[in-house]
């Protein structure tokens, strides 16, 4: 599998990695983006290689560009169409939430997570995707 992980914090990049792989993913490459301007750039150089992901997961909070701005300008930009976005927040009241929810996220992770939390969410979501 590739993966694309969006998040600001290093340390939350490197957890929700470890998660995965703790959840019997196989995980072929993993990149890494700090915000989703960043996330964005990743897409667009792996359509260049005419390679793809199988999911992305993207923090909602983050500077520069947010998940909810990434998720509006990934399918004006024709990026990862039909890739399965699962969004990670802090807070599952954030009206955010729902919003990236309308704007394409196909689930949520609020932190902290635990490990059986990763695994049903992301099982899940595979599992509808194929």
């Amino acid at each position: 599998m590739r993966i694309l992980i969006i998040d600001d914090s290093a340390v939350m990049r490197k957890i929700l990695e470890s998660a995965l792989r703790h959840a019997g993913l196989e995980l072929a490459h993993v990149l890494h983006a700090s915000n989703g301007l960043e996330g964005l750039a990743e897409l667009q150089s792996a359509a260049t290689r005419d390679e793809s992901f199988d999911l992305i997961l993207c923090d909602l909070h983050m500077p520069v560009m947010d998940g909810l701005a990434f998720l509006i300008e990934k399918p004006r930009r024709n990026l990862a169409l039909g890739v399965p976005v699962v969004m990670i927040t802090a807070d599952a009241a954030d009206p955010h939430l729902l919003e990236a929810i309308a704007a394409g996220a196909q689930d949520y992770i609020v932190k902290p997570f635990t490990l059986d939390q990763m695994q049903t969410c992301i099982t899940s979501l595979l599992l509808t995707a194929v």
